[in-house]
């Protein structure tokens, strides 16, 4: 069985792969990020993208 797709539970994930995976828009997740509505969102320096550590939970 290939393990490759498979995410593990204490990995970051980007903003860009969390919006498409739960079917919200790009820049909505990137503004939540922005905004402080999602704890553990860091914007990497290296990466020039945001990061999301978990537990990512979106705060409204």
């Amino acid at each position: 069985m290939n393990k490759k797709h498979e995410v593990q539970a204490d990995s970051p994930v980007l903003a860009r792969n969390f919006a498409i995976s739960r079917g919200l828009r790009v820049a909505q997740v990137i503004r939540y990020c922005e905004s402080g509505k999602i704890p553990g969102a860091r914007f990497d320096r290296v990466l020039w993208q945001w990061v999301l550590y978990p537990p990512i939970k979106l705060i409204r």
